[in-house]
């Protein structure tokens, strides 16, 4: 069983700018090593105020709506308020050299076991470029709300989902059952609960047949679609 950080965010904070703590993402079933149990320090505990909807998550929405041309905001504009709101919800009022960063992605490099060595997969720097085609403005637009989303994970993985950025590290090894999980794109949905099929059989065959394909992590939800239809 191996870990691998979801993305290295690091490379994109400049020195003593901005500290972000994210869990490692876990390959395998009950996963617990000494070696890696410092890499990543969790800030949240039972009294931290889960957030619904922040003003940064906003600005980002309406960075994207311009992007889309749904609006007529200036979408550079609503992106650099959505980072520089999120820098100011942690307390953090030095922003301009980030959003100034070309700063890349580092590889990881595991420090134990280089076969969990990989490839950044993030091409996108903090830094907006008006010239860039749509779809790296996307990117840039969502890799900037999924940081701004902690610790909210379930809608940050959500708009993972949604549009397929940031760009996350595969798994290592693929334990799906037959493969049903594609190792590039990940899960995709939760599994209906397991008990509902002895319990209420009747709404269970009703429930799949409304998703339209099996009841499996690799199954796409209805707003979950392969493109960003940016064209």
């Amino acid at each position: 069983m191996t870990t691998r950080v979801l993305l290295s965010i690091s490379h994109l904070v400049p020195t003593n700018s901005l500290k972000i703590h994210i869990a490692v993402s876990v390959r395998g079933r009950a996963f617990s090593h000494s070696h890696y149990a410092g890499l990543s320090k969790l800030t949240v505990t039972q009294t931290t105020d889960a957030p619904l909807m922040t003003s940064s998550e906003i600005w980002f929405l309406r960075a994207e709506a311009a992007l889309r041309g749904w609006t007529d905001e200036d979408e550079e504009s609503c992106y650099r308020n959505g980072v520089i709101t999120s820098f100011h919800q942690n307390g953090i009022y030095q922003v301009e050299d980030y959003l100034n960063s070309e700063r890349m992605a580092f590889d990881f490099e595991d420090t134990y076991d280089n076969g969990n060595n990989i490839e950044a997969r993030c091409k996108v720097s903090p830094k907006w470029d008006s010239e860039a085609d749509k779809e790296i403005k996307l990117e840039r637009i969502i890799t900037q709300k999924w940081i701004a989303m902690f610790p909210e994970g379930c809608e940050a993985w959500a708009e993972q989902r949604r549009t397929g950025y940031p760009r996350l590290f595969p798994v290592r090894y693929n334990h799906s059952q037959n493969g049903c999980i594609d190792t590039e794109i990940m899960v995709r949905r939760l599994n209906f609960p397991g008990t509902l099929q002895t319990e209420d059989p009747d709404q269970y065959l009703a429930l799949v047949e409304t998703l339209g394909d099996p009841d499996d992590g690799g199954t796409r939800l209805w707003w979950d679609v392969e493109s960003n239809g940016l064209d």
